[in-house]
Order: C-alpha cells, then structure tokens, then sequence
C-alpha cells in the first residue's frame, strides 16, 4: 500500500467537506434535541451546545 502525496487543492477540497458534513449533521442534532426538549419538559430550549 502505497502512500501518494495530496495536492494542496485536493486536501483544502476534503478539509471543506468534511467541515460542511459536521455543519449539516450538527445542525441536524441541534434540531432533534431541541425538540425533545420541547416535548419532555414543554419549554423552549435557549441554548445548544455541542463539541
């Protein structure tokens, strides 16, 4: 298995869409977690959080 170098395009390229994957999915997770938040305690969820 050999390792072959990247360009610095193509790995500017994966960098953005793995930033654009986190973006969706954590947008995703705030969207699911404000909701059941909503419907366990019946208020409105101020703040997200996440790592």
């Amino acid at each position: 298995m050999a390792k072959t170098k990247i360009t610095k395009k193509e790995a500017l390229d994966k960098f953005q869409a793995a930033r654009e994957k986190k973006r969706k999915c954590l947008a995703q997770l705030e969207k699911s977690m404000k909701e059941t938040y909503k419907e366990r305690t019946g208020k409105e969820a101020k703040k997200f959080f996440a790592l």
